[in-house]
């Protein structure tokens, strides 16, 4: 599972990617109604089954190939590394403010 992929909470870099994904999934589902949107005007009926089971076949086909894993592996490893990033900022500002704790109170002239 992803973190949210609003595009506020990330860098342009995995902003761009996010979106390639996003047309990705969109383009697979598109081809897919299209196929079904096909099929409910045709006049034979069994012809119109026939070709609403091939546009199903055929999406879990290249669901099967991994249509948009290029992409999501390229996403996910952005996400990693902007994940990696921050928790490697946190981590030095948390040894800053344990630094400062240490240090007590300055003194005020």
């Amino acid at each position: 599972m992803h973190p949210d992929l609003s595009p506020h909470l990330h860098t342009d870099e995995c902003n761009e990617l996010i979106t390639h994904l996003r047309q990705c999934h969109t383009e697979v589902r598109r081809s897919l109604k299209c196929h079904i949107a096909v099929c409910f005007m045709c006049t034979d009926r069994q012809y119109s089954i026939n070709l609403v089971y091939s546009s199903h076949t055929q999406h879990n086909v290249m669901r099967f190939f991994g249509t948009c894993n290029d992409m999501d592996r390229a996403m996910r490893q952005c996400l990693k590394k902007e994940r990696l990033e921050k928790r490697e900022r946190s981590k030095q500002h948390a040894i800053e403010m344990k630094k400062r704790l240490k240090e007590g109170p300055k003194e005020q002239i």
